[in-house]
This record gives C-alpha cells, sequence and structure tokens, in this order.
C-alpha cells in the first residue's frame, strides 16, 4: 500500500511540475564506478549537471563533490517526491545507471530524454521479461515494470547484441538502442589507468609479483547465502598460482569465513575492487557475473573458466540468457573435478576475438566521449 501512495504522490508532483522545463542535466547513480563519464559530462555541461546519489554511492558522491560537481543524496521519500521529482521532471536531460521505480510515475516531456546507461557492459542472467519471476507478479506490477522500460527514451550499450537483449528484455523498440560503447569500459583500454592499478596491487602485494593470477568472482546472489560445494577444497592449483576470492562487498563476513574454512587455498584483497584485480589476472572463475565482459577487453586476458555449480537451480531461479552456452568464452563445469581439468589445460586465447565482436562491438575506450557528443552535441530531440 505504501508503495503505491508513494507512486500517487510522485506522480501528481511530476504533473504539477511539468508545465515549466529547464536545461539541467541529472544523472542518477547507484553505482560508483562510472566517475569518469560523469566528469565528461561535466565538462560538456558545466554547472547544468547534478548528480543525485543513492546511500550505496555516498563516497563516490564525495569524490566528485571535491571536484565541484553538485551532488544531492536521494532515496524514495517524501522529501524526494516533493523536492527531487520537480526537479527531475523539469530537466532536460536525465542519466539513469539502473532501474529506478519512480520514473514509472514522471510525466516526460517529448523533447525530454532519459537514457539508461545501465551498470554492464553485457548480460548473462535474464531480466526485465527474461527474470522467471516477472511472470509470476500481479498485472499490475507488470504494468508498473513496463511503465518504467518506457520511460527510457535511449539505451547507450556496447553493442548490437546488448541491444537487442535490452529490447527483448523490456519489450521496447529496437530503435531505442544507441550502440555508442559503454562508457564504463573507457577505463579497461586507458594505459594509465591499468599501469597504475597494476603497479598499487603489486606495492600491496608484492608477493603476487611473481605469481599467477585466478581470480574467482562468482555473482552477487541476492538474498542467498553463498555456499561453495563440500568438495572445494579439492582444487588443485599450480605451484604458482594464487586463487584470490573476490565476492560481492555486501559478502565481506562470507569472504572471511570462506578464508579461514579454505586458509591454504584462498586469499583475498579487500583494498582493492574487482575491477582493480582484474588488471592481474590471469585467469578468470566466474558464473553468471557480468565481470566476464570487462575482462575480455584487458590485455592481460587469458583464459575464463565458468563454475556453474548451481547451474539448474539458478537458471529456474534466477534466469539465463538462452544462447549463453553458445557464446561463452570458456567451458562450463559444474564439478571440481571437472574445474581442475579446466584450470590444467592451455588458454585458448582464440575465442576472445568473437567474444568481443559479439559483445564489445564499440568499447574502444572513446564511448563516453561518444555518448556525450552524441546527446549534447546534435540538435534535433528525441520524438516518441
Amino acid at each position: 500500500m505504501k508503495k503505491i501512495v508513494y507512486m500517487w504522490l510522485v506522480t501528481i508532483m511530476s504533473w504539477l511540475a511539468h508545465f515549466k522545463t529547464t536545461n539541467q542535466v541529472i544523472y542518477l547513480m547507484s553505482f560508483a564506478d562510472n566517475l569518469a563519464f560523469i566528469r565528461e559530462l561535466q565538462t560538456q555541461v558545466g554547472s547544468r549537471l547534478t548528480v543525485y546519489y543513492l546511500p550505496s554511492a555516498t563516497t563516490a558522491a564525495d569524490e566528485l563533490a571535491e571536484t565541484g560537481i553538485a551532488v544531492r543524496p536521494f532515496r524514495d521519500s517524501l522529501g524526494f517526491a516533493l523536492t527531487g521529482i520537480p526537479v527531475l521532471t523539469q530537466a532536460d536531460i536525465i542519466y539513469c545507471d539502473n532501474y529506478y521505480a519512480f520514473l514509472g510515475g514522471l510525466t516526460r516531456r517529448s523533447a525530454q530524454r532519459i537514457v539508461q546507461l545501465w551498470h554492464a557492459d553485457g548480460a548473462v542472467k535474464a531480466f526485465g521479461w527474461g527474470d522467471p519471476q516477472t511472470s509470476q507478479r500481479s498485472r499490475a506490477d507488470q504494468r508498473r515494470f513496463q511503465r518504467v522500460y518506457n520511460q527510457f527514451t535511449d539505451y547507450v550499450v556496447g553493442s548490437p547484441k546488448m541491444g537487442q537483449v535490452f529490447a527483448a528484455s523490456y519489450h521496447v523498440d529496437v530503435d531505442r538502442m544507441r550502440v555508442l560503447g559503454y562508457p564504463r569500459s573507457d577505463r579497461y583500454r586507458d594505459a594509465q589507468w591499468l599501469d597504475q592499478t597494476r603497479t598499487a596491487i603489486y606495492q600491496a602485494h608484492p608477493e603476487w609479483r611473481d605469481r599467477r593470477i585466478v581470480l574467482y568472482a562468482p555473482t552477487y546472489r541476492e538474498g542467498v547465502t553463498f555456499e561453495l560445494p563440500a568438495d572445494f577444497g579439492q582444487l588443485q592449483l599450480a605451484p604458482d598460482q594464487v586463487l584470490v576470492l573476490k565476492l560481492h562487498p555486501h559478502l565481506q563476513a562470507q569472504t572471511a569465513a570462506l578464508i579461514a574454512q579454505y586458509p591454504n587455498l584462498l586469499t583475498t584483497a579487500t583494498d582493492f575492487s574487482t575491477d582493480d584485480l582484474l588488471t592481474v589476472t590471469d585467469t578468470l572463475i566466474s558464473d553468471y557475473s557480468s565481470v566476464i565482459f570487462d575482462y575480455a577487453l584487458l590485455p592481460n586476458c587469458q583464459k575464463m573458466v565458468f563454475y556453474v555449480f548451481d547451474w539448474q537451480n539458478y537458471q529456474q531461479r534466477v534466469g539465463l540468457q538462452l544462447d549463453f552456452e553458445q557464446w561463452a568464452p570458456g567451458p562450463l563445469v559444474r564439478t571440481v573435478t571437472a574445474l581442475n581439468q579446466a584450470l590444467a589445460q592451455p588458454a585458448t586465447p582464440q575465442q576472445l576475438p568473437a567474444f568481443n565482436a559479439l559483445w564489445n562491438t564499440h568499447n574502444d575506450g572513446q564511448a563516453g566521449q561518444r555518448t556525450v557528443r552524441y546527446f549534447h552535441q546534435q540538435t534535433k530531440p528525441y520524438q516518441k
């Protein structure tokens, strides 16, 4: 009932505000890893830009504020509905890095653009209408979801493939897709960032310098305790390999518990993000995570193995892209025995060109600049 009342309030406040317009540019931030694009945007639009951020992105917002970018905290609340919704309704353009339910209540003008940047370069997991849970929701919920999907005038993607996934998952026209490149991917083509990140990692962990790093980065399983199979301790590494575990930041307690359980097998690096650790990784073990699309862009990318021990359950509960097995750039294994065999095999990097041609078509290090130019140096507004 509270959600219904809140959405009615959003709808009313937006309708009352939509008779006026501003030239403001709004960025809705829930993830802290697209700061370079935000700075690029600020260079183009200046003081017109305001970043509204969720509590999870507070540290990133503080960093932006130090460079003079206007930031505002927000969350779904009475205060945001009364003061924030009018600002967004009247704005010239809104950039989003996620699904924001309140967008379904906005009164969007025909010339206003709401741009979905998303927070992943590609998709392994199903989402939107592809999520098995969506069909089990009420008709009212489904209509509410679709109202949000329909609000996005533009979807910025790194490849036609990701555009097709969005169009199918959100039931929107493919002509809303803008194949400009995924701005967050630019860092993986930035030689300076790569060099600085590797140097910092090796300074903090000098024992890794002459070792081959095997990074285990499984996806975040919302509402589920991450548990490894009982035979995980039988994993075999070469003498010069180090197995680094990197779970989602919300699972720090589980990381500590797993390392305590397997002290001679696992280590971690809490002082560096998954993005950082990819720069020194020789072999990536993942499952359904979008981290594979980022890793494929790096010059040190050698091998990927998909340890999908909960394949059937995950597919039924969360859902996967139907053609995942066809384009996965590495073997899918369900047991530790098969994982050992896959790790022992030599790398086959010839799979990467086809994978990148499918998913990283326009991720050449210039995606951020292209996106800013597209939306702020053309005169024809969106009309739909």
